[in-house]
């Protein structure tokens, strides 16, 4: 893979859930060191294509390259190995133990496939990062506050130090308060040179964030480009107050 080839590139996508095609022919990219929305309304197939990139959701065609490798030919409890960090949109964090257990555990489980040789300093790391998450480092994570668990979902994903970051949703449902911070917190992680793939509902979260916008609807990208300009277009606008669920 040349330095000019993307990080990740999506092709041709098609995916399917319960017998239902969520994706339809999409097609995103991810270059090095860039920040990438995908926006859409519930319902509009953002969580299913990064679960079709995690290896969740089965894709009957198209093709999924990291750093030029076919994802769709590696299992998918191996594609985090490959340097791909993913915050779902449920946060699914292990509960039952703690914040700093919850950071240590990919470590544990598959830190040798990256390198890591000393877990504390990366612990400590993203402790740096997420510093309202210190004095609560020994709290279980069924007991944080909404905004807590979804920095939690964020230091566990950076946990095996990925090149590409994939958010789903993580500033949905959050006080205005804390979604600024978050948005602090990920302006972090990209001036650390960790390409980031962020999916939002709310348009108007992501244009100081990203670099360049895609917007999905009904399974299928409708329009890329600059994100200030699509923020502001109306039509994008009205889509995005459109119907749907899920």
């Amino acid at each position: 893979m040349s330095a000019s080839d993307p990080l990740l590139a999506v092709s041709d996508l098609s995916a399917v859930v319960e017998g239902f095609e969520v994706t339809h022919g999409l097609d995103l990219e991810v270059g090095h060191g860039e920040a990438v929305a995908l926006v859409g309304r519930n319902g509009a197939g953002k969580t299913s294509t990064f679960r079709a990139i995690m290896g969740l959701t089965p894709v009957t065609s198209g093709s999924i390259r990291f750093k030029g490798e076919e994802l769709l030919e590696i299992r998918p409890e191996l594609i985090p190995r490959q340097g791909i960090g993913y915050q779902p949109e449920n946060r699914d964090l292990f509960t039952g133990m703690t914040v700093e257990e919850n950071f240590r555990l990919p470590i544990w489980t598959a830190g040798d496939s990256r390198g890591i040789e000393d877990e504390d300093a990366v612990v400590a790391d993203i402790f740096d990062l997420f510093t309202e998450l210190e004095d609560r480092r020994d709290a279980e994570v069924q007991n944080l506050s909404g905004g807590q668990g979804k920095m939690t979902a964020i230091g566990r994903a950076l946990a095996l130090r990925p090149e590409l970051l994939i958010l789903d949703e993580p500033l949905e449902g959050l006080a205005p308060v804390v979604v600024e911070n978050l948005k602090r917190y990920i302006r972090e992680i990209i001036d650390r040179d960790i390409s980031v793939l962020v999916a939002e509902s709310n348009a108007s979260h992501v244009p100081e964030l990203v670099d360049r916008m895609y917007v999905i609807e009904r399974g299928e990208i409708v329009d890329s480009g600059d994100p200030e300009s699509l923020a502001e277009n109306e039509e994008i606008q009205l889509l995005m107050q459109g119907g749907g669920g899920g």
